[in-house]
């Protein structure tokens, strides 16, 4: 591929993924690992890409924004975020010592994918 091509299409994931985040709260998960599926990448090494970005760069403008707002309520957001710490590495654990395969993976990611669209769509378009 072009490597202007290359550059151009990774950083297009990142802006959608960015306005997603941004707008409504998804961008990892739901919009940015299918996103890197399809441009190629497995999906260890997508979900790797993802937590990368989620670590600090494309959080913290957000955050700023939104604590400036008076939106975020801390002791809520500190015990979601212990949770998603060891939830985190009790799932990397996994996929580092192979205990699910690559196929389960991706199984997973349907099912998930499948349930919240169920969900939203009872929710808020029905």
């Amino acid at each position: 591929m072009n490597n202007l091509l290359y550059i151009l299409q990774y950083l297009t994931i990142g802006v959608v993924a960015g306005l997603s985040m941004g707008i409504i709260g998804i961008g990892a998960g739901l919009v940015t690992l299918p996103l890197l599926i399809y441009s190629g990448m497995h999906i260890e090494g997508a979900v790797a890409c993802i937590l990368l970005m989620q670590l600090l760069p494309q959080s913290l403008p957000a955050v700023l924004v939104y604590s400036k707002s008076e939106h975020i309520d801390y002791n809520i957001s500190m015990l979601v975020i212990l949770g998603s710490v060891i939830g985190t590495l009790l799932g990397s654990l996994i996929i580092y010592y192979d205990l699910i395969s690559e196929k389960t993976t991706y199984k997973l990611l349907t099912i998930v994918i499948i349930i919240t669209a169920i969900v939203f769509t009872k929710r808020y378009l029905l």
